[in-house]
């Protein structure tokens, strides 16, 4: 399923397979287009060559990693050369408004320009045998507005549309689950009555979306339905709820706020539910350094020593914020410190130049003004690591 967003198409689009039954694509490795095409035709040969069949389920990936593309690539089956191919045939039967084939001709020509020269295709139409598998999932997908796009909450709602609409097609296709076709029915129409849901979400009704949602038995949800759910009532600052759905366990919730980086929901959820957790946290985000230091009972995790470093560096504190940025990998944090080190060391070599050349008897006004600009200078940079 194609996600089109109100922007041009750059030369940042990856491929990350999710699923996969053959070893040379890892599951969670997130690959150039290049990269996957190249891979993809060398093991679709390898596969028709030995008559072996597999599939793999994998993303197209923007420049913020959020998932524009969701597919199966069925390798062996010689319906695509790569992976690229796959998506050409795939979108080439998908009937769309013209706001929605522009931005699919753009998505498209993106890829072929990434494509390496020896690998390009002229073919664009769509396989008979491929449209014959995923006949489910091709005339499920809906073809769904762009307005209102703040209620993506990290892209959560249309990542879960793509598994809502994929899913009668991966149960139907999976050879391990025997399911019965009146169990795959049922199956199917609560798939379809949730992405209605998280559709009229999109269109702005929330309010129609969670009194739909509250209708669902909570037991039918996935983890990622939960979330989204979970995301729309803290949008309606329905807190108390949010924390039921996630079992009572207020910090989850409060883990969702912080991803989302609304602090004056992460005040209000603090003012209802208060944690360690979340004084951290909004102390971090209000800038009181002092107070975030001071919380005790905190559950560290790597975002949060991340918090820490740098909260220790604000508050002038090199060898605390190294110790902190020892409990993770992080290089930008690690360039970050020596960053700050570097300058700190710069700005007092400077104040003592400038102090030397005030104590001499002759003073040369114009070195020292022009110090006192560097030290300055200098300054500013520290302050806006």
């Amino acid at each position: 399923m194609l996600i089109f967003r109100r922007k041009e198409w750059r030369n940042m689009l990856s491929v990350m397979f999710i699923k996969s039954e053959i070893k040379e694509l890892k599951p969670f490795q997130k690959l150039s287009i290049p990269e996957a095409c190249e891979i993809t035709e060398t093991v679709e040969t390898q596969y028709q060559r030995t008559r072996k069949k597999a599939h793999a389920d994998f993303f197209i990936l923007d420049e913020e990693d959020h998932e524009v593309y969701a597919g199966t690539l069925s390798i062996g089956s010689g319906l695509a050369r790569h992976v690229v191919d796959h998506i050409k045939k795939k979108l080439g039967s998908l009937k769309m408004d013209d706001i929605q084939e522009a931005r699919k001709r753009s998505f498209l020509e993106q890829l072929e320009k990434e494509v390496p020269d020896h690998l390009k295709t002229t073919d664009g139409s769509s396989s008979l045998g491929e449209e014959t598998e995923d006949h489910v999932q091709t005339n499920q997908i809906p073809v769904l507005s762009t307005r209102n796009r703040r209620l993506i909450y990290g892209g959560g709602i249309l990542s879960l549309l793509i598994l809502s609409a994929t899913c009668f097609s991966t149960v139907a296709t999976s050879q391990d689950r025997a399911e019965t076709i009146q169990d795959l029915q049922k199956q199917v129409k609560l798939e379809q009555k949730i992405t209605g849901t998280y559709e009229r979400a999109l269109l702005g009704d929330s309010e129609g979306a969670l009194k739909q949602l509250s209708s669902i038995d909570e037991q039918s949800l996935t983890n990622e339905q939960k979330n989204v759910y979970m995301s729309l009532l803290i949008d309606q600052k329905k807190y108390e709820k949010a924390v039921q759905l996630q079992g009572n366990h207020p910090e989850a919730v409060e883990s969702l706020i912080l991803k989302k980086g609304d602090v004056s929901t992460l005040k209000e959820f603090q003012q209802t539910f208060p944690s360690p957790n979340g004084a951290f946290d909004l102390a971090y985000h209000e800038q009181r350094w002092e107070d975030m230091m001071s919380q005790s009972g905190v559950e560290m995790t790597d975002k949060r020593y991340e918090m820490m470093a740098y909260g220790y560096l604000k508050l002038d504190k090199v060898k605390e914020a190294k110790e902190a940025a020892e409990h993770i990998q992080n290089q930008d944090l690690n360039q970050k410190i020596e960053t700050y080190e570097k300058t700190k060391k710069e700005v007092e070599e400077t104040k003592k130049q400038v102090e030397e050349e005030n104590k001499k008897d002759k003073k040369d006004e114009n070195k020292i003004k022009s110090l006192t600009d560097q030290q300055k200078k200098q300054e500013e940079v520290l302050k806006n690591i």
